[in-house]
């Protein structure tokens, strides 16, 4: 099954390597509106959200 996967591969070249974007090393503009607050005062959400969003201790649900 892995063949089939790789049939139509080629190998980059250098030039294409440089036109290549993305990945973990870049600048990432986080996604503030998937940040939340539990009802008991966690932060919820992917991982960059506890930088960017604080709780209150308690929150009435």
């Amino acid at each position: 099954m892995s063949q089939k996967i790789f049939k139509n591969a080629k190998k980059l070249e250098r030039n294409d390597l440089r036109d290549i974007t993305g990945g973990v090393g870049g600048p990432v503009t986080p996604d503030l509106s998937q940040c939340g607050c539990s009802c008991t005062g966690a932060v919820t959400g992917p991982a960059y959200c506890g930088k960017y969003k604080k709780c209150l201790q308690v929150i009435t649900c």
